[in-house]
């Protein structure tokens, strides 16, 4: 990428739009001037043609004015006359003609049909006989073909160039908001990683300490809670700081049914301190995939639906036939908003915190996997969010 700036998919499809938009209303505003000059030059080619024409018609007449104050006979020679000439009688016999086009209207003036440009001139007195000269240009449609290809040669080029003029002002202004944003990334790489050793170190203490029977019950598990919810803002920095890294997924087969279970485990503490309660309903399902990727997407919707939970409700999961089911009983998504929930910091409400993750990883695991998500939600009343894995399953 031009001037050291690498752009992911987002910065690119804003770059293209600005390109796109700047070009386009760039090509319009050239347009409206190409026609107004294509509008302008014909007309004064349509002057000039018409000139012309009555000069070689002004030239005839002279001719044949001077052939008869000679006494002479006038005989026509189209060499003398850079035009084509039409000489007729009052009944519109032709006397002599070098005319290429022969539909001629005697009683119009000037007839500009395409491919030729004719003029008529009625003499006041028949002069030898000839009662209408007629002149005739046949390069007029060739300029004007000629001024078409000039116009679109000159638009296309323009067009160009303008597109190269709007990537590189877009490039420029981009650089430093780029700047910036790799600035902050680094932080919560350096961030994310720095607190992934600290948490796991508590959640290892506090299971320590349950074990040997150590310290206050209550206690410990405020702080096993309270661990766990700092694990899962871990574990979303990470995914946010890291998704830009590549890896190798690691496909291994393994029964969904004890990822599951792992899942409700680890979420069964936070469940319970809003009085939640975690039913499953599970049947083994061996699928194919990345097992880290698979439980991203269990933890993920887990989470959401305890932190979205009414308290003193339930929350139900089960898998029958390569299919997860996560049912809560919470405050519900609005009918507007589910078409938006899956993009990232998007929030289904703005009185419950959370960063707006969570389903957008749940969402490009699902693509990544052809994982069929499906979701029905109703406001007031709760959320259902299904999984098909029938696309990694194996039998």
């Amino acid at each position: 990428m031009a001037l050291g700036t690498v752009l992911n998919k987002n910065e690119k499809k804003a770059l293209l739009s600005f390109i796109f938009i700047y070009t386009l209303s760039s090509i319009i505003l050239m347009l409206i001037i190409a026609l107004l000059y294509y509008t302008k030059e014909l007309d004064t080619q349509k002057n000039a043609c018409k000139t012309d024409l009555q000069k070689s018609i002004l030239s005839v007449e002279l001719d044949l004015i001077k052939a008869q104050l000679n006494g002479e006979k006038f005989i026509y020679n189209s060499k003398n006359y850079p035009l084509a000439i039409g000489l007729y009688d009052i009944k519109g016999n032709t006397i002599a003609s070098s005319l290429k086009y022969k539909d001629i209207n005697l009683k119009e003036q000037m007839c500009d049909k395409a491919p030729r440009v004719q003029f008529v001139k009625k003499l006041n007195r028949s002069i030898q006989g000839v009662s209408f000269i007629v002149a005739e240009d046949s390069s007029m449609s060739k300029n004007i073909k000629n001024l078409k290809y000039l116009i679109f040669l000159a638009l296309f080029f323009s067009s160009i160039f303008i597109a190269f003029i709007g990537y590189l002002l877009s490039i420029l202004l981009l650089k430093p908001i780029k700047e910036k944003i790799n600035q902050i990334d680094h932080f919560i790489k350096d961030s994310a990683h720095e607190i992934n050793t600290p948490v796991t170190a508590l959640l290892m203490s506090v299971s320590a300490l349950k074990k040997k029977g150590f310290g206050e019950e209550k206690l410990l598990r405020h702080i096993a809670i309270s661990s766990k919810q700092i694990s899962d803002i871990y574990n979303t920095l990470s995914h946010v700081a890291f998704s830009d890294i590549k890896k190798q997924d690691e496909i291994v087969e393994f029964d969904l049914k004890k990822e599951i279970l792992k899942s409700i485990h680890f979420y069964k503490e936070i469940g319970e301190a809003k009085n939640v309660q975690i039913i499953d309903n599970l049947s083994a399902s061996y699928i194919k995939m990345d097992k880290l990727d698979a439980q991203k997407l269990i933890n993920n919707l887990l989470s959401n639906a305890i932190k979205f939970s009414h308290n003193d409700t339930s929350i139900t999961i089960s898998l029958k036939e390569d299919i997860v089911v996560i049912e809560d009983k919470g405050i519900g998504i609005k009918e507007k908003n589910l078409k938006e929930i899956l993009k990232r910091y998007k929030r289904g409400t703005e009185q419950i915190g959370g960063f707006g993750i969570g389903l957008d990883i749940v969402n490009s695991i699902c693509q990544n996997y052809d994982i069929k998500l499906t979701i029905h939600s109703k406001e007031g009343e709760g959320s259902t969010f299904e999984l098909d894995f029938a696309s990694v399953s194996f039998k």
